[in-house]
């Protein structure tokens, strides 16, 4: 079921009314669930049971582990165990092709392993957000949850269930065994994210979707100005997608009572790489850092080693190709120069400009690897950005100018009143007005309706 669709709304508005009418902790729990798994099987239901499966097992593990003086040897097979799930579902194709190559090169011809035929709706972002709680149980940072309903709805909430933000329990638990009161501000305020969050999606990353998917289809019949205009126009698809996404699911939850951590902080304004991140996908990158970089040893011993491990893995995590890796790589490369070459730039609003332009421009030729379906594609796409020629520039599309500055403008616009409440600082007209317009805006784009980029992550 997606977010940007009448029957989703119309589950949650159900919900959330019989949620605020019910006077009893167990009976919102219930309702929580129930909502959350008519959501996540709505469009294949058998899926209910692998993500069923999922939360007895952890929450047997949680269990195990909070009760065993082995706690790392539990920690370690239960993890082991969440990952080859993973693995199976996501990586087992990647996997058995490059076996197949691997076998090929020395003259053994054999024919692909067996794989899963489907990947399931948001397993990244589950598989983390259960690894990140087995591990908090067992470095002693929290007690293992022993009620199941509270367990399943951390496990399961809709609102970040496919596609994140990736919550920590300590973040998520202890809101969901209290007893709330309504709240008119954050109703309110849920209502207008929920509002932004659409508009974001529907308006922008929609629209902009279908010039990136003519400019990637063919770069090699690509100029030099549409080729560069349409990779800002991914840049900006991928930023309001998921941007739109994490806006909806942070709504979602205020309109429960319950608050979801920031995910974005204008990651475009960044004027450094290691500044990008801690501005982009913020909880993944929180994830990465101290389940993955701490532990490999951090700044500690081999932090250049770990740093790079830690995007490469990052990148794969994101999808199962030779693309992801190479952008987790390129990442890892950019984010080590940067510590072990001190900053060369004079202060100054000149250099910090020019420190801008580098980062934003660096980031944006990356994410060619991120969208092109494989490296061919990828290659013929940087040939068309950088290689001569120069000469052949042609005339950008008028519409994707158009959007592409409005774009800006409704960053500019709405940017802050994403990041931190403003928004209820606002007097009522001003409120009443750009949520009016933001519904507007939804009701006439609403045919260009997609799927968000991150659902298959």
């Amino acid at each position: 079921m997606l977010f940007n669709s009448v029957t989703f709304l119309l589950l949650h508005f159900f919900c959330v009314a019989l949620y605020w009418a019910s006077p009893a902790l167990r009976v919102r729990q219930i309702i929580l669930l129930i909502s959350s798994l008519v959501f996540y099987g709505w469009l294949y239901w058998p899926a209910l049971f692998l993500l069923g499966a999922a939360i007895v097992v952890n929450y047997g593990f949680s269990l195990w582990i909070d009760s065993t003086e082995r706690k790392r040897l539990v920690t370690a097979f239960a993890v082991a165990v969440n990952l080859c799930n993973l693995g199976w579902f996501k990586y087992s194709a990647f996997l058995g092709e490059i076996l197949v190559e691997l076998f090929d090169r020395f003259g053994i011809s054999i024919e692909n392993p067996p794989s899963s035929v489907w990947l399931p709706l948001g397993i990244s972002f589950f598989t983390f957000q259960v690894i990140g709680y087995l591990v908090d149980v067992s470095r002693g940072e929290i007690r293992a949850e022993r009620n199941f309903f509270v367990f399943s709805v951390f496990k399961c909430f809709y609102a970040q269930l496919v596609a994140g933000p990736i919550v920590r329990a300590n973040e998520l638990i202890p809101q969901l065994k209290e007893l709330r009161k309504f709240r008119a501000d954050n109703f309110q305020l849920g209502l207008y994210l929920l509002i932004a969050g659409l508009a974001m999606k529907i308006c922008l990353a929609d629209t902009l979707s279908q010039f990136v998917e003519h400019g990637f289809s063919d770069p090699a019949k690509l100029e030099v100005a549409t080729a560069w205009l349409t990779l800002y126009a991914f840049a900006a698809q991928i930023l309001s997608d998921f941007w739109g996404y994490s806006t909806v699911a942070i709504g979602l939850g205020l309109m429960y009572g319950i608050t979801l951590p920031l995910n974005f902080n204008l990651p475009y304004l960044a004027t450094s790489i290691r500044e990008f991140w801690h501005r982009w996908h913020i909880t993944l990158s929180a994830w990465l850092r101290d389940y993955l970089y701490i532990p490999l040893g951090g700044n500690r011993t081999g932090r250049y080693r770990n740093l790079f491990l830690t995007m490469v893995l990052g990148g794969i995590w994101h999808g199962a190709s030779w693309n992801f890796v190479i952008w987790g790589a390129c990442h890892g490369v950019w984010l080590v120069l940067e510590r072990a070459v001190p900053d060369f730039f004079p202060k100054g609003r000149f250099f910090t400009m020019l420190k801008w332009l580098l980062v934003v421009n660096g980031v944006c030729l990356l994410w060619v690897f991120f969208r092109a379906p494989n490296i061919e594609v990828a290659l013929q796409y940087f040939t068309a950005l950088l290689a001569p020629p120069y000469t052949m520039i042609d005339s950008p599309p008028d519409d994707l100018l158009f959007i592409l500055i409005g774009f800006l403008a409704f960053t500019a616009i709405l940017g802050k009143s994403l990041t931190d409440r403003r928004f209820l600082e606002w007097g009522l007209v001003r409120q009443v007005s750009l949520t009016f317009f933001l519904l507007v805006a939804i009701i006439a784009y609403a045919d260009a309706r997609l799927d968000f980029i991150y659902f298959v992550f």
